[in-house]
């Protein structure tokens, strides 16, 4: 456990100048919750504001005074427990408040109650224990010379540099510091300065520990907060950017639609960490980045800007890391480093960690790793090519191979050839010449009956040509349908009963056709090569109708099809009389 105790709650302001604030701003604010809310209680909005009603009270009097504001209806008890409304003269006020910001939320601390607040919540000498940082950093095989040196730099919650080759697990290390039991913090939901809006508090970087909009009942107005309810309790918040970070995401960034600022990453990271990943690969040069932060590393101070032109000063009490795979020396000059307090290069691992890291993964994944394995992968994958151990390996490597077993349904065990395969597909390979082994070919399973077939008429433009095809596997020796091929696959019965069928639909499909469509489909197939070498006499168009065509239908389509291959439709029975009379039974 830390050594430090939670920072004590702000009190609760018992009027308005306790709260730090103007009578204007809080009036306006009551105006603004009243036009978004329509109607609320009185107490509802000492809640909405997160302030006493007895602070706000004289303002709600003197808005209704101005008929700007009405009660609507009472239970009784007073104006906490009345139903308050803003008049028509009330609304266009509140839109006139509107057009300066949209704020809507808890009432605002201001700068100086935040600036006391983040310097009181600070960590005091000795708050980290080597027993904690062990207990944070669980997840990780470390040694106690790394141990010995991320210990003061943690504890100084001043500034770090951790730099070495990509891999080996620097990152990890930094977002295993957020696993820190270190005591919690009161964050403001919003901070007024020169009369702007700062949104700090943001539910995806700060991890709330309470409600942050507590709803009690009208009837619970005796009930006294624990405190001051403008801030909310938080875990320390741990923040991250990588290669995305902008230098403009390092200063308040405005909303034109709201017209309300948000607090920039560093800000919203006070009394905790902010990560910068990756750093050298961001949007901005590491020039600009580092030249942005060494004057509020070396003074604790930030300086931050309003589109107004004024400046807001902020304190700066945020743990910062950088974490890079560069040489440090390609990212700043001296004067920069000089102001990071704490640099640790992180080194490759040695063979025993790397063999430990491994293990432990395997037990971590409940897979058994017969004696010896890990020896003869690192020979063959490391000692024999030279390759340099890192951290994220064995992790990469097993991975993979339980990846091999679930795909392939093996034992769940650990073999050399499963390593060696899960080793080829992490990394890139050097021989890219050398021609595969197909010593393996994979005999692909054939599709279904009806996917085999329907793939063959696809590649067969009309329809037609697709009745003709169909017909030369009708034998009429047999009495059936007959492909080899298919019947190989699938069986001569369902290779009988899928052409039948398809012929069928087939010969449908062409008599629903009209005539212009008929005689189109026809043109086009003989303009084929397979359509100019057929020869259909008067045997092949008896072929083209399905085995179970009956002789009167069989006799009227010959002769139609005749007279249309003839280039003679006109002489042709009318298009409609002819699919009548082969659609009769």
């Amino acid at each position: 456990m830390t050594d430090e105790q939670t920072a004590l709650p702000p009190a609760e302001p018992e009027s308005i100048e306790e709260t730090g604030l103007s009578a204007t701003t809080l009036e306006q604010l009551i105006v603004k919750v009243l036009y978004f809310r329509g109607e609320i209680y009185g107490q509802d909005l000492s809640v909405a504001m997160g302030l006493k009603y007895s602070v706000i009270h004289e303002l709600v009097e003197m808005l209704k005074l101005q008929h700007q504001v009405t009660v609507k209806r009472s239970l009784g008890m007073g104006n906490v427990a009345a139903v308050l409304t803003l008049t028509e003269a009330g609304r266009n006020r509140a839109r006139e408040y509107l057009e300066a910001n949209q704020y809507a939320g808890p009432a605002p601390v201001s700068l100086d109650q935040y600036a006391a607040m983040v310097r009181c919540q600070k960590h005091r000498d000795g708050w980290l224990t080597k027993e904690s940082l062990a207990q944070a950093l669980r997840g990780m095989v470390v040694t106690e010379r790394l141990m010995a040196q991320v210990g003061p730099a943690v504890s100084s919650a001043n500034s770090f540099l951790i730099y070495g080759q990509p891999g080996d697990g620097k990152s990890f290390l930094v977002e295993s510091l957020g696993n820190l039991e270190a005591s919690p913090i009161y964050l403001p939901f919003a901070i007024e300065c020169q009369g702007n809006i700062v949104q700090v508090f943001d539910p995806i970087y700060h991890k709330a520990l309470e409600t942050a909009t507590p709803e009690p009942s009208v009837l619970s107005v005796s009930m006294a907060a624990s405190h001051d309810r403008r801030w909310i309790l938080c875990k320390r918040p741990f923040i991250v950017s990588g290669g995305e970070l902008s230098l403009d995401m390092l200063d308040l960034r405005f909303n034109a639609a709201s017209k309300i600022y948000e607090a920039p990453f560093q800000l919203k990271a006070n009394n905790g960490i902010y990560l910068v990943d990756d750093f050298g690969r961001q949007k901005a040069s590491p020039a600009e980045v580092l030249n942005r932060w060494i004057v509020p590393m070396e003074r604790r101070v930030d300086y931050l800007s309003f589109l107004t032109g004024g400046k807001m000063t902020v304190p700066f009490e945020t743990f910062l890391v950088f974490s890079t795979n560069l040489n440090p020396t390609d990212l700043g000059d001296d004067a920069f480093l000089r102001r990071i307090q704490y640099k640790l290069l992180l080194r490759s691992p040695g063979r025993r960690e790397f063999q430990y890291i491994f293990e432990r993964f395997c037990e971590q994944k409940q897979i058994t790793c017969p004696p010896g394995l890990v020896t003869r992968f690192i020979d063959r994958h490391y000692r024999e090519t030279g390759r340099k151990f890192r951290r994220c390996h064995p992790r990469d490597v097993l991975t993979h191979a339980l990846n091999l077993i679930h795909f392939e349904k093996l034992p769940y065990e650990l073999n050399d050839e499963l390593m060696n395969r899960a080793f080829e597909s992490c990394f890139v390979q050097d021989r890219q010449d050398e021609i595969e082994d197909d010593s393996g070919l994979v005999s692909m399973p054939p599709a279904s009956c009806d996917q085999y077939w329907n793939d063959k008429l696809a590649r067969i433009p009309t329809l037609f040509g697709k009745l003709v095809f169909l017909s030369f596997y009708w034998q009429p020796e047999a009495a059936a349908y007959e492909d080899a091929e298919s019947a190989r696959h699938y069986g001569g019965p369902e290779t009988a009963h899928r052409l039948a069928r398809l012929h069928g639909e087939c010969f449908a499909g062409w008599l629903n056709l009209g005539l212009d469509q008929q005689t189109a489909d026809l043109t086009r197939y003989r303009a084929s090569a397979e359509g100019a070498a057929l020869s259909l006499n008067t045997a092949a168009l008896a072929r083209l109708a399905p085995a179970d065509t009956k002789r009167e239908q069989l006799a009227v389509f010959t002769e139609y099809m005749g007279l249309l291959l003839s280039k003679r439709p006109a002489e042709a029975p009318p298009h409609p009389q002819t699919m009548t009379a082969l659609q009769q039974a």
